[in-house]
């Protein structure tokens, strides 16, 4: 499973505070909802817009964060096998930010790519053994973003974060595939933000990657908010998922709707694996306190909607059900009741 961008805005820090016990801040009560689908899946895949920071600070938001670290404990509960940090905020806290944002990873066992505390550890490719109820899966993930903000590579350091390009995606898929990958997701931090449409920027590198028959899945972010869903040739794109976790003050557009996808891999007798069916659950973060990431479909199945409406999720339902079907894929809502 996929989801979109965490995104610490200082009022998420507030809740987790209220949440948290003795001093300590919870961010999991924001997000629990969503475990039913994240620690069901075999792989669930998550994105860290931003670097974290030492726990105690400083903290900053928008626009050069440093996030709370506690948020990890969060992200290790909810099931998440692997989360990157290629974004346009990847440089905010400079070579440090990087550093230690991959050493929390790291402490809670959760996989990465995309940026890198050294030159070597940015030329070996992920490739995760991913164990399901059929078997084990070599599943390779590569990551780049569009760009960083015009923040120049820490000491130069170009091997710090990749950054788009074709050429280097197609051949890091190789290199995926030459360690074994049976399935290659591509995770891209592009696009235009609060466009529900994908740019032609977007659309020619997904179909230049769809034409190598080299990923079978582009898992897209940046955007925050949802964009379509596209099958080309044998590879799925979702191109936007919209915000997982922020709290960016607009409750009655876009900018709070976000979608959770599902894609299911079946493999051929040829020993080929293409995704067999695509599901999303459109998901709503309320603007009020207690700030609460919704499953929207099934909120509306048990009438527990926190600190919002009916209307408002019917809506969500509605308007990310239109986005995401609206470039002709087959994807199925999710029931998760």
């Amino acid at each position: 499973m996929a989801s979109g961008d965490i995104l610490l805005h200082e009022r998420t820090w507030t809740q987790a505070r209220a949440d948290g016990k003795n001093g300590k801040w919870d961010f999991y009560p924001q997000l629990a909802e969503m475990k039913r689908i994240t620690s069901t899946a075999d792989l669930a895949m998550c994105h860290l817009e931003t670097p974290l920071s030492k726990i105690g600070g400083p903290y900053r938001g928008y626009p050069m964060f440093n996030s709370p670290p506690q948020i990890m404990s969060t992200v290790t509960k909810l099931g998440f096998d692997m989360c990157e940090q290629a974004s346009n905020h990847a440089f905010d806290a400079g070579a440090a930010g990087i550093n230690r944002t991959l050493d929390y990873l790291d402490k809670a066992g959760i996989a990465h790519t995309g940026t890198y505390r050294t030159k070597a550890e940015s030329q070996v490719p992920l490739v995760m053994r991913v164990r399901t109820a059929h078997g084990d899966v070599k599943v390779g993930i590569i990551a780049s973003t569009y760009g960083f903000n015009g923040l120049p590579y820490p000491n130069g350091q170009k091997w710090r974060a990749n950054q788009i390009d074709v050429k280097k995606i197609l051949a890091d898929a190789r290199a995926s595939r030459a360690a074994g990958a049976e399935v290659v997701i591509v995770k891209l931090h592009w696009g235009t933000e609060y466009s529900t449409s994908p740019s032609t920027y977007q659309t020619s590198i997904a179909k230049k990657l769809a034409q190598s028959g080299l990923v079978n899945l582009i898992v897209g972010d940046h955007s925050h908010c949802v964009q379509p869903i596209q099958k080309i040739g044998n590879m799925w794109v979702a191109y936007g998922h919209g915000n997982l976790l922020a709290a960016q003050r607009a409750p009655a557009t876009v900018k709070s709707e976000g979608v959770v996808t599902r894609w299911t891999f079946t493999e051929n007798s040829s020993g080929t694996f293409t995704i067999s069916k695509a599901e999303y659950a459109p998901t709503y973060i309320t603007d009020a306190f207690p700030i609460r990431v919704l499953d929207v479909n099934r909120a509306l199945h048990t009438g527990k909607w926190v600190s919002t409406t009916k209307p408002r999720l019917k809506k969500v339902l509605a308007r990310t059900t239109k986005t995401i079907k609206s470039m002709g894929a087959s994807v199925e809502l999710m029931q998760n009741w």
